[in-house]
């Protein structure tokens, strides 16, 4: 991602988290650690290279307003190491407030309700109150890092860049008190998972106030464009906006907001160095290597990826003992249920599947509930015959776009892709199959 010169020292990104998490070391005294994600590494070189302000929560709670962040580690190689610790504006909030914000509002309700799973979401007036109170937080924080960055004729207003479903309340807030004390800007949003159509989004009981929220800002950004036509109707059919869905443009409050489909992409050439340097780790060339690589979460679709391959096994035996399905499962919120559930049904079904088809020389899935390192990720990719991404929904995967990336072997490997996923719109040379359709994915 490339910013013009004229923009650098008047961005102000703000997100739910830090670009880093803070922990307590042996002695107790704050240290930065590495934090994964597409945003980071995405976002966090640019907010370094214009001299900008990050917003966000510190990943843990601090217990003095005095406690200052920590400058990096001098040896730290990651996105964020030029990142100071002036440059980072940490949001204090309350531990059962932080909690029904985030595991109750945002987890339990928007997270399934906009991967269109209405029946998974939990709609509670006190987790709604929370959402509101912590957009509130971070809207002051970010009028405080406002007041820090000056207009200028070099530099024009500043970016504030709010990020995801978790601030989907702040811009309104932001954009009013902005506008009472005179301080200029331009605001803009991204989400980064899907938007729901009419019919799922209606079920909120406060869909209104998201709306209202999300255009306070100037550009709302998406992923595809199908997400941007169901956010341009909800706007039409629940607050009565007049719209243009060929400019995808919706008038509200006397302003013209611009929504425009933004797909996230990934460091291409880093991934094609990385595949080049790293490790051989499929040691058999005897075995083609099915790879799956996703977070732990019910949207992925990991349980219909197991039993597709079950099925494959069933109806071709032929494959026993050549093919073998690697996946590896990123630990994710690990302390609600519903996610303990998911790891226990797939310790089950893995050990059903390997216990059912296993000979002495041969195992049929390779299970990693864990983390893998970017160079141990890269050899994966590079050395995978296919790699399945069919999640039930998703925003965008970029596992797709990492894996096309590393294919710099001959014959290249095989991307099949979801139809569901953001992916599955924009990469059309990849095999399309339906997560839902288990005979037809064996």
């Amino acid at each position: 991602m490339s910013v013009p010169s004229e923009a650098c020292g008047s961005i102000i990104v703000v997100s739910n988290r830090l670009p880093f998490v803070l922990k307590r070391n042996d002695k107790g005294q704050l240290q930065r650690t590495a934090s994964a994600g597409g945003l980071v590494t995405a976002v966090a070189p640019v907010v370094v290279q214009c001299n900008g302000i990050w917003v966000g929560w510190p990943g843990l709670h601090l217990t003095s307003e005095s406690e200052r962040i920590p400058e990096s580690d001098p040896n730290d190689k990651t996105p964020t190491a030029g990142l100071r610790s002036d440059k980072v504006l940490a949001v204090r909030l309350d531990p059962q407030v932080f909690d029904s914000y985030y595991n109750g509002c945002c987890n339990g309700t928007f997270w399934p309700l906009f991967h269109s799973m209405p029946d998974r979401a939990n709609f509670s007036a006190d987790h709604w109150k929370a959402y509101c109170e912590v957009n509130q937080e971070f809207a002051n924080k970010t009028i405080a890092a406002l007041k820090l960055i000056a207009d200028s004729p070099e530099t024009g207003p500043p970016l504030v860049w709010l990020h995801d479903y978790h601030l989907m309340l702040a811009a309104n807030t932001i954009r009013n008190e902005a506008d009472d004390l005179g301080l200029k800007m331009k605001l803009g949003f991204f989400l980064h998972i899907p938007f729901p159509p009419w019919d799922i989004f209606r079920l909120f009981p406060w869909s209104d106030e998201i709306l209202q929220g999300m255009l306070g800002c100037d550009m709302v950004g998406f992923h595809i464009e199908d997400y941007c036509l169901n956010f341009v109707d909800c706007c039409h059919r629940r607050l009565g906006c007049r719209v243009d869905r060929k400019s995808l443009l919706v008038e509200h409050g006397g302003r013209t907001v611009r929504v425009r489909p933004l797909p996230i992409g990934i460091p291409y050439q880093r991934f094609v160095e990385l595949a080049e340097k790293a490790p051989r780790m499929v040691t058999s060339t005897s075995q083609k290597i099915i790879l799956g690589v996703d977070r732990l979460d019910y949207t992925k679709g990991l349980v219909h990826r197991l039993r597709a391959f079950e099925r494959l096994l069933e109806k071709h035996p032929e494959h026993i003992q050549k093919v073998t399905l690697l996946q590896i499962a990123v630990p994710s919120r690990t302390d609600v249920k519903e996610y303990q559930d998911l790891k226990e049904e797939m310790d089950q079904l893995v050990g059903r599947i390997n216990g059912r088809f296993t000979t002495p020389n041969w195992s049929p899935i390779r299970y990693i509930y864990g983390c893998v390192s970017q160079d141990e990720l890269a050899a994966f990719y590079r050395d995978a015959s296919v790699a399945l991404v069919t999640p039930l929904r998703d925003g965008m995967n970029l596992v797709a776009k990492e894996f096309v990336a590393c294919q710099i072997n001959e014959p290249p490997g095989v991307l099949v892709v979801s139809p569901f996923a953001g992916a599955g719109e924009m990469m059309h040379e990849a095999l399309i199959c339906n997560p839902y359709e288990i005979e037809h994915a064996a």
